[in-house]
């Protein structure tokens, strides 16, 4: 079937687009100035390739390059929010697109529909309904999900997960058996102290079918002097790690936004 697309209107932006818009015009006024992308970039509080890139060309076609779909998706408004109104979810919505011809990632079109949805104050709905009609009542799925950090937790920290869960997961990954046996007798040979028991590991994993844990053994077997020293000895470099990941913590937050001053002051202690 053929559609006839809106043709997109150049000052229909969204508040974050104007903005963007009126940060282009600025530096394209600075560069006529006389000003050098270093300062214009200081001036407006952005990145150095981002002005580069604002200084040439029309304003309005760099201000809706930064979302490559977003003229291709306004051609199809009118269709999208009737299919709102129709009770459609992203995902129907999002396939009807592609049936219509639009040939961008369904990323894109669900992003582009709750922001529809969200500037013309329309309800999206969440579910599927149960009819084609309007105004049919909507029936809502059941679903019952554990996060991937929840299966994390269980295995490493021992984190109860519930009998149904524990069931459900441990018959559809068969995997998930071995991984846990393996990290307790891990676990079991560093609490003990205990060097045979770290080797009968290695060996016994070396082989194992799943590959990373088969990785895993045979890296322990290459760097066996420092894992010996780690099993044997009770000492540890946890709080000297423990420091320097918050001092790279402040140097990333604080990367691009001062100068070696400010940040020696940041992270130096001095007596009052």
């Amino acid at each position: 079937m053929g559609v006839k697309k809106i043709a997109s209107i150049v000052d229909n932006y969204t508040p974050s687009e104007e903005k963007r818009r009126q940060c282009i015009l600025k530096a394209q006024e600075l560069r006529d100035n006389g000003c050098t992308i270093g300062e214009i970039a200081r001036i407006l509080g952005r990145d150095y390739k981002t002005i580069r890139k604002y200084l040439n060309g029309d304003p309005d076609k760099i201000c809706q390059g930064e979302n490559r779909h977003r003229s291709e998706l306004e051609g199809y408004k009118n269709y999208i929010i009737e299919w709102i109104n129709d009770g459609c979810t992203q995902s129907d919505i999002s396939n009807k697109l592609k049936e219509l011809g639009y040939k961008g990632t369904s990323t894109n079109a669900r992003l582009y529909v709750v922001n529809l949805a969200k500037r013309h104050g329309l309800e999206l709905s969440k579910y599927h309904n149960d009819s084609t009609e309007k105004g049919k009542e909507k029936k809502k799925i059941n679903v019952d999900f554990i996060t991937r950090k929840g299966i994390f937790n269980h295995l490493w920290m021992d984190i109860a997960l519930t009998n149904d869960h524990h069931k459900h997961l441990w018959e559809q990954f068969p995997v998930l058996k071995e991984i846990e046996k393996c990290i307790r007798e891990f676990r079991e040979f560093f609490e003990k102290k205990n060097m045979p028991m770290l080797y009968i590991f290695i060996e016994k994993y070396s082989n194992s079918e799943v590959k990373e844990i088969a990785s895993f053994a045979k890296g322990l077997q290459r760097d066996i002097d420092a894992v010996e020293n780690a099993v044997a000895s009770p000492l540890s470099n946890a709080f000297v790690e423990g420091t320097k990941s918050k001092v790279k913590t402040i140097k990333k937050a604080m990367y691009g936004r001062c100068g070696i001053e400010l940040l020696s002051a940041k992270l130096m202690y001095r007596k009052s």
